[in-house]
């Protein structure tokens, strides 16, 4: 395909306005991303100067230990509680076979 004078004048008069749109695309990159930077540190501004209302916790570190004494007091309760009982009535030791009463011996 042939070049001709037309298209060369076209060519030659737009190289200027390609050479400035490049420019505009390189420096696009770096704009953006500075542009969401300061962004950012507006954003962090705001949270760090604004006064947030508090909120009632579920489970925070004092609920946990407060839950944990009680559990504790609960499990010393039921050992003195199994201390007792095993002071009023002695246990007897019985040994008894596993094996026996479970077979029958049919042939006699």
């Amino acid at each position: 395909m042939a070049l001709l004078p037309i298209d060369l004048q076209t060519l030659f008069s737009q190289t200027s306005q390609v050479g400035k749109d490049q420019a505009v695309q390189k420096e696009a990159t770096p704009l953006a991303q500075s542009l969401q930077g300061s962004q950012m540190v507006h954003k962090t501004e705001q949270r760090d100067n604004a006064v947030n209302e508090t909120q009632q916790q579920a489970e925070g570190p004092e609920q946990v230990r407060s839950r944990t004494r009680r559990e504790a007091s609960g499990r010393r309760e039921k050992e003195k509680k199994a201390k007792a009982r095993a002071k009023e009535a002695p246990r007897t030791e019985v040994f008894r076979d596993p094996e026996l009463g479970r077979h029958i011996d049919v042939k006699g």
